[in-house]
């Protein structure tokens, strides 16, 4: 590569991808998971910030983290513990509406 670009070329190159973000096909999905992180970020829950990860598709297995049967379960348990608070919160605005009517 240093070959075909002089030291200005590359120069700016380097800048334009600070600015605008990787000059490959991986471009445009930069550019949209941003897009997705300014879009969903007035709908979450005050001090909470999305992350760009967060938003970007994984096109192939190889670029996917690797888990474990652990961390399987690690979710799924998370995923319980919030329907189970749900639903007590969902319990408890029930029994109050029905003891102040």
């Amino acid at each position: 590569m240093l070959e075909k670009f002089s030291d200005e070329q590359i120069v700016h190159l380097v800048a334009y991808q600070n600015l605008y973000g990787p000059i490959t096909p991986k471009r445009l999905d930069m550019l949209l998971a941003r897009l997705a992180m300014d879009l969903i970020s007035p709908h979450l829950k005050r001090g909470r910030r999305s992350k760009l990860r967060d938003h970007l598709m994984v096109w192939s297995q190889a670029d996917r983290p690797r888990q474990s049967g652990r961390d399987h379960l690690g979710i799924v348990q998370q995923m319980q513990r919030q329907f189970e608070h749900d639903e007590d919160r969902r319990t408890h605005r029930t029994r109050r509406r029905k003891q102040g009517a």
